[in-house]
């Protein structure tokens, strides 16, 4: 029993003087320092965090317009564009502005190199066709209508993430428009019951616009719902202690007439009259092809040789008396050789012809026809029953 209070004694004084040790480290004074052990060390300032990036720091490349790719924020560094198949366009000293490549493939894939690193792959884009076949439908929500359309999607003109703005005016009510992208669907709320709208489908992306597709009303939602214009307000209850009876039901209406129809001829959708028939067009794509022009060359005088056919040689004295042979007679005739000529305008020389590259319209598609400015395809009209 009394060995273990000395112990607990012990350890109890030995902790007692580690919190004086302590204690004097605290307050500044100088505890005696055990060998080997560190006092001071160098203090190392923290580096400063660096800046993050922002867009401006990163060079962007997009195809800004038809057929050409715009590279920004390289900041005077060489820009380099190069596709397989293709010609390697450089722009080595860019100062400060934006570089553009013109005339390019629509829908291939150019890498794109900055300061000698490529920054990624842009599809050269051509600016999406128009859309077709617009149809508008009434729904279940007054005021809100569907519209539906067809678009022929291509790597061309940007896929699946073209863009298309729709939009309904009036001359009486407010413009409403949205933007959907990848779907040929939209809904259009918040519209007028009393007003006629024309409505539009505009496809976009980063190369452009395509054409407006348009469709208009030619009677008013009202017209041909028979909705309410405008919901009518709901009257306030005055409170009351005792509730008052509810009134008699009013009878249900009559049910209104059915609306009566006729049958029409029109043309299918995606086509419109023309001259008396039903067509559609497509614009003309195009692909890139090398043309190859042979050398060609120009007889040029490079000197001149001396023609002995008429001369006439005999003996006759030196100033010594001695005889040496003496010829007279014949001319100096010009001496021509074939130079190249110089290289035609817009082509190079690749060290065996002159080549350029041209753009050359892709063959007619099935079922269409060239008209001398569009792919066009014709149909017969269809019927339709429609309001009356």
């Amino acid at each position: 029993m009394l060995e273990n209070t000395t112990a607990r004694t012990r350890r109890l004084t030995i902790g007692a003087i580690g919190a004086v040790a302590a204690g004097a480290l605290l307050l500044g004074l100088a505890a005696p320092a055990s060998a080997g052990e560190v006092i001071a060390a160098e203090i190392v300032a923290a580096e400063p965090a660096a800046a993050p990036r922002t867009v401006m720091d990163v060079p962007m490349a997009v195809a800004s317009k038809p057929r050409a790719i715009t590279v920004s924020n390289h900041k005077g560094k060489s820009v380099v564009l190069f596709a397989k198949g293709e010609k390697i366009r450089r722009n080595l000293a860019p100062g400060k502005k934006p570089v553009t490549f013109s005339k390019l493939t629509a829908g291939r894939v150019y890498t794109v190199s900055v300061g000698g690193e490529p920054i990624g792959t842009v599809v050269a884009l051509n600016a999406p066709a128009a859309a077709s076949g617009l149809r508008v439908s009434t729904t279940d929500t007054i005021g809100t209508v569907a519209l539906e359309w067809n678009h022929k999607t291509t790597r061309a003109t940007g896929g699946d993430d073209v863009e298309f703005v729709v939009t309904a005016t009036s001359t009486t009510a407010e413009p409403v428009s949205t933007t959907v992208v990848g779907v040929h669907t939209a809904e259009l709320s918040g519209l007028e019951p009393e007003a006629l709208y024309s409505f539009s489908v505009t496809p976009k992306n980063s190369a452009g616009s395509g054409k407006a597709t348009k469709a208009s009303m030619t009677r008013t939602l009202q017209q041909l719902t028979g909705g309410s214009a405008k919901p009518e307000p709901v009257p306030a209850v005055p409170e009351s202690p005792v509730p008052a009876p509810a009134p008699a039901p009013a009878p249900a209406p009559a049910p209104a007439p059915g609306p009566s129809t006729r049958t029409i001829w029109v043309c299918p959708d995606g086509y419109s009259e023309a001259s008396g028939q039903c067509e559609t067009t497509t614009p003309y794509t195009f692909h890139t092809e090398t043309e190859t022009r042979a050398y060609t060359y120009s007889s040029v005088q490079t000197g001149t040789r001396r023609n002995t056919d008429n001369q006439t040689c005999g003996y006759l004295p030196d100033a010594n008396g001695n005889l040496v042979v003496e010829c007279w007679g014949g001319f100096d005739e010009p001496v021509y050789s074939n130079v190249k000529d110089a290289t035609p305008a817009g082509f190079t020389d690749n060290g065996s012809s002159w080549v350029r590259d041209v753009e050359v319209k892709d063959a007619t598609p099935a079922g269409y026809a060239d008209n001398g400015s569009a792919w066009v395809k014709t149909a017969a009209k269809v019927q339709r029953t429609v309001p009356a």
